[in-house]
């Protein structure tokens, strides 16, 4: 090779380029393309596995949600239950007025409960239902401070009542009211519920 003639030593290395380049193209044929395409083949996996764990995280995320309203929900029919019963319960009336006359030191001297019927349209859901109520004439004794107290218990307590008409004597034999004054309240009052007729 050393006693070669220049144009000798230039075919041979264009020859030894050729073989070089024919040898880089069968490597890049046979080893490096298919490993491109098992390696774009694997992107495609990763991706479409990545699109379905992406997709099954929002549906969970929404389930997850859609749980979430149903509880919200629930308790929300729990607190309007409390609030408007699904019937008159009225011996949760009475429960819950003798209580406040306890607490407020009152003595209940009489009770008239009468069911009313339901007012409002026809209830076509089972979410909305027609609102019905309880008429109950009662009377009551007590010094005036306690009475007032009653009432407004009895006016802010859970249950939804309204105080339609009452009535304010000061009883014989106690003066004009002052501190030791005992007076009598008659009152008549509507508590509603709900009514799934």
């Amino acid at each position: 090779m050393w006693g070669m003639k220049a144009s000798s030593k230039r075919i041979l290395s264009i020859l030894f380029s050729a073989v070089f380049l024919l040898g880089t193209l069968v490597i890049y044929g046979n080893l490096i393309q298919p490993e491109i395409n098992t390696a774009s083949g694997l992107q495609s996996i990763v991706a479409s596995k990545t699109n379905l764990l992406n997709g099954q995280k929002t549906a969970v995320a929404q389930v997850s949600q859609l749980i979430g309203q149903f509880q919200n929900a629930a308790a929300l029919q729990k607190t309007v239950t409390l609030a408007m019963p699904l019937g008159p319960d009225t011996t949760g009336i009475l429960n819950q007025w003798q209580a406040i006359a306890q607490a407020s030191g009152v003595t209940l001297q009489s009770l008239n409960v009468q069911p009313v019927g339901a007012s409002g349209p026809a209830a076509t859901s089972t979410l909305v239902k027609k609102v019905a109520s309880v008429a109950i004439a009662f009377s009551a004794i007590g010094p005036y401070a306690s009475l007032k107290q009653f009432l407004q218990s009895i006016e802010t307590n859970v249950r939804v009542t309204n105080v339609n008409t009452f009535e304010l004597n000061a009883l014989q034999g106690s003066g004009q009211g002052g501190a030791a004054g005992v007076y009598a309240l008659q009152a008549n009052v509507s508590s509603f519920y709900q009514n799934s007729q």
